[in-house]
């Protein structure tokens, strides 16, 4: 009896598959021919490599979400265990030149279970319906659709409302859910500011009490214990920032972003050194003042921060409008970071670097995303380890 060769023959399926491992990179552990073909790609380049390395959202493409989405997408599937289906996704793809190609798919997310009922793998199935959109989009071109087509768009209608009123009902849930987060979260800030003044106040105590009869170990341990209340004291701080984010009502004006650069520039004289700050032109946008002053503050003490250490440390800001959008970018000659973990960057408490090389909460960042997403707008980071870092935002020039 002939012996079946599996993979070829989930190779040659004419669906668009992938099987990814259940990591933190979604690694491509197979790929079918059909979705190499579809995705411009090549199964010997892919295999092994993560799944948003190998295909990252379109950087021309300021409002793209369809690595976000798809990362939502696995992270459900593997928190519940179950299939994901999602709704028709804007996902371009780059071609082998580099530059990137409009597509649209109807994704689908599907665990292999172990017998422990643990996640052993991941199916991830997509159809390609670029075209059924483009033609959904271009009016005259309706009239040219076949039956055949009009049904396949109409059951694809069909399940984009189907999957929109199931998301209306999930985003609902993580309202109320986000809302009794940040309230446990603003309450267990302020409970922990009564022991920590309290551990503050008696280490100053023994300071001023008893620190003739500590040799140099008790006295360099009562340094720890009040570095560390103080550290914590901006922890909490940090925290309550975040947490009232969310609360605080957006109020829009058109800013004078070129004016608040150099006036946050100003400001950072004192902690800058011997940092050199360049600011170039600097486009206006419509935003609130307040909180994305803080955006730029957080971005720009960090560049001064991590480039501290060169010696001549070098920051720069540049800005550049296209298509509805103005991009901000804040460069560095720092330290910089390896890409692989970029994606830790913006969540709280999530830091590359040890306290003891470069102080901070951890928090600044997610602050950062967290006013940028509210204003519409995306941030992402660029660089290389020992060769600095440029971190960009971007704000929308409408609300549409």
């Amino acid at each position: 009896m002939q012996t079946i060769d599996y993979r070829d023959l989930f190779e040659t399926l004419p669906g668009l598959y992938l099987i990814l491992a259940p990591d933190s990179k979604f690694t491509i552990i197979a790929v079918s021919n059909a979705y190499a073909e579809a995705t411009m790609t090549k199964r010997e380049e892919i295999l092994g490599k993560g799944l948003f390395e190998v295909f990252p959202d379109n950087p021309n493409d300021p409002v793209a979400d369809g690595e976000i989405n798809l990362r939502a997408s696995l992270a459900s599937v593997m928190r519940n265990c179950d299939s994901h289906s999602m709704p028709v996704q804007k996902y371009d793809i780059r071609r082998p030149d580099g530059s990137f190609e409009e597509r649209y798919w109807n994704p689908l997310n599907k665990p292999v279970l172990d017998e422990e009922g643990k996640v052993m793998m991941i199916i991830h199935k997509v159809e390609d319906v670029t075209e059924f959109v483009r033609l959904q989009k271009d009016q005259a071109a309706k009239d040219l659709l076949t039956e055949d087509l009009r049904t396949r768009i109409g059951q694809m209608e069909m399940e984009a409302y189907r999957h929109s009123v199931e998301i209306n009902k999930v985003n609902a849930r993580l309202t109320k859910t986000n809302q009794e987060l940040e309230s446990f979260t603003y309450s267990v800030s302020h409970d922990l500011r009564t022991p920590l003044r309290a551990i503050g106040g008696y280490a100053r105590m023994l300071e001023e009490d008893y620190s003739r009869v500590f040799d140099d170990e008790g006295t360099r341990l009562l340094g720890n214990i009040q570095s560390n209340a103080l550290r914590m004291g901006k922890l909490i701080d940090s925290l309550l920032t975040f947490s009232k984010l969310n609360k605080k009502e957006l109020k829009k004006t058109n800013v004078s972003m070129q004016e608040l650069f150099e006036r946050i520039r100003l400001e950072l004289l004192n902690v800058a050194g011997n940092a050199e700050i360049q600011i170039g032109r600097i486009e206006d946008a419509p935003a609130d003042q307040e909180l994305i002053s803080q955006v730029i503050m957080n971005l720009m003490s960090n560049a001064i921060k991590y480039s501290s250490k060169k010696e001549k440390p070098l920051v720069k800001v540049t800005c550049n409008k296209d298509n509805g959008h103005v991009t901000y970018t804040v460069s560095d000659n720092g330290s910089g970071f390896d890409m692989q973990y970029a994606d830790k960057l913006f969540g709280v408490f999530q830091r590359l670097h040890h306290q003891h090389e470069f102080e901070g909460t951890g928090v600044g960042l997610a602050i950062v995303k967290r006013i940028v997403d509210r204003h519409g707008g995306k941030v992402w980071a660029e660089s290389k380890p020992g060769e600095g870092a440029a971190f960009s935002f971007t704000l929308p020039l409408s609300e549409g």
